[in-house]
């Protein structure tokens, strides 16, 4: 399982390394908290208010600077989910702004995901139709995708090959 280094934690976050906990952020651990926060802040303006906003914002980092790590942290975060709704609420947010970033910089990553995990494809075809990004991508991403038929199912797939 890979970490989130303390050292770009605290940068992200413009506090000093003293300030965090002792070791690197598990993903695991991570995807949950995140998921927590996604759930609590998904209809609320007050999101800045949530005490594990620091999520939202080391996420936000993640993806600006170290896209391949944010890969790996959301699908932490599709894995850690326990209903579609979850998944949606993360195939709507940080994996679409992801997508839209730098989603033909990862096709590789989105390939091998796709073909080991089915959460992945079912979270894929959650993306929204008119997100960002050129059509060769959006092209790839309905190519891998899970079948539309699949969202209406209330089964969440396993989260085996998410991490």
């Amino acid at each position: 399982m890979t970490a989130i280094d303390r050292h770009f934690i605290a940068d992200a976050l413009g506090v000093t390394d003293d300030s965090l906990p002792e070791g690197d952020l598990p993903l695991d651990r991570f995807g949950a908290r995140y998921l927590d926060f996604l759930r609590a802040t998904y209809e609320t303006e007050a999101f800045d208010a949530h005490p594990d906003y620091w999520t939202d914002l080391l996420l936000e980092a993640l993806i600006q600077r170290k896209p391949g790590l944010a890969f790996d942290a959301i699908c932490a975060v599709l894995a850690a989910c326990d209903d579609p709704e979850d998944l949606e609420i993360v195939a709507a947010g940080p994996l679409q702004e992801l997508m839209d970033s730098h989603g033909t910089d990862l096709l590789t990553e989105i390939d091998g995901r796709a073909n080991r995990a089915p959460r992945f494809r079912l979270a894929l075809s959650m993306l929204w139709a008119e997100g960002g990004g050129p059509a060769m991508l959006k092209a790839r991403i309905r190519a891998v995708a899970a079948e539309p038929e699949a969202v209406d199912n209330d089964d969440l797939p396993p989260a085996v090959g998410l991490t």
